[in-house]
């Protein structure tokens, strides 16, 4: 009988794997806490079999779809959860570092804990996981990044569809939120955050011959390229911002991890409008940075007003490209639609 992952340990694996979302998760009710902690680990199981250099392609894909269709399913074969797990633990051996192995390693866990939780969270975990993984099975297929159509759907795959979990998470948690309008935001929202760090690690992800953006073929360079999404992401930012006043104002949890997670973007993407964007590889904003960020942004984020100020204030001189958010969630999300 497989047994579940303690709360506590569930913490310390999201700590071991993402410095950002250890500090911004527990700025949530607690219950979400739990929740998202949750939904972020299973998410990360999957990432780490996707980015395992060692492991080959094809058995990565195999994987990856197993897995989304177990996940589809309500996580509930056990005997495909012992597969799966021993299989993902025999791909990552020899190419994970050691914090995201002991992930997997406790990936039984990690998914009994899943079980454990009321019905209607665990499917919101079920349906945003077997999106994700599913898409990072269609990645790794090598789809070619052509155009604007292309970067959204990858965008999609990979954070759109955390920004639609999350929605619905936080609509679960308080029901006077417009669950439509903040679901229409969410994909826009995830896109933007993807697009950051996109932005941030393209020419790393270059001398490993990736691209996310489209290349330049119309005889514009990378770095024009670069400067116009730097400008679309930035109109995504703005739509996060418009996702995080649709929560009410007493839900203070929520909106400050919305909110620090969006400054920590917006800061980013700043420091990216004034670089060198042919150059420069080390676009990163400072701990003193993000201590500042989460200071100013626990001050504001009980007012409408001092929140549309400070986020104005840190995305000032920022060139913005406004996309409609109904018409990207309507074209490429597959939450209402799984794609199997």
């Amino acid at each position: 009988m497989l047994t579940e992952i303690d709360f506590s340990s569930q913490q310390e694996h999201l700590k071991n794997v993402s410095r950002t979302f250890a500090l911004t998760i527990p700025m949530l009710p607690e219950a979400l806490v739990d929740y998202i902690s949750n939904a972020y680990l299973l998410c990360r199981i999957a990432d780490t079999v996707e980015d395992d250099p060692k492991a080959a392609v094809d058995k990565k894909i195999s994987w990856l779809k197993s897995f989304s269709l177990f996940c589809k399913e309500g996580f509930n074969d056990e005997m495909e959860l012992l597969k799966l797990h021993k299989q993902a633990v025999d791909l990552v051996r020899d190419g994970a570092v050691d914090k995201e192995f002991d992930l997997i390693s406790d990936m039984p866990a990690v998914v009994k804990r899943t079980l454990t939780y009321p019905v209607k969270i665990k499917n919101i975990l079920s349906r945003g996981v077997s999106i994700l993984s599913l898409g990072m099975s269609r990645s790794l297929e090598g789809t070619e990044i052509k155009d604007l159509n292309d970067v959204d759907h990858y965008c999609y795959y990979v954070a759109g569809v955390v920004g639609e979990l999350l929605a619905a998470l936080f609509y679960e948690h308080n029901h006077d939120i417009d669950r439509k309008e903040l679901m229409a935001l969410s994909v826009s929202f995830g896109e933007g955050l993807q697009l950051t760090n996109i932005l941030k690690d393209r020419l790393v992800d270059k001398d490993r011959d990736a691209c996310f953006l489209p290349i330049a073929k119309d005889g514009s360079n990378a770095a024009d390229v670069t400067r116009e999404y730097i400008s679309i992401c930035q109109g995504h930012l703005d739509d996060a911002l418009s996702f995080i006043l649709m929560i009410p104002t007493k839900e203070s949890g929520i909106r400050l991890f919305c909110l620090l997670n969006i400054a920590m973007a917006t800061a980013t993407l700043k420091l990216l409008s004034e670089a060198d964007v042919a150059e420069d590889r080390n676009v990163k904003i400072s701990r003193r940075t993000v201590k500042i960020l989460y200071i100013l942004s626990k001050m504001v984020v009980k007012n409408n007003i001092l929140t549309r100020m400070f986020f104005s204030y840190i995305s000032r001189g920022v060139k913005r490209v406004k996309r409609d958010p109904h018409e990207l969630r309507s074209r490429v999300s597959c939450w209402e639609r799984l794609p199997f």
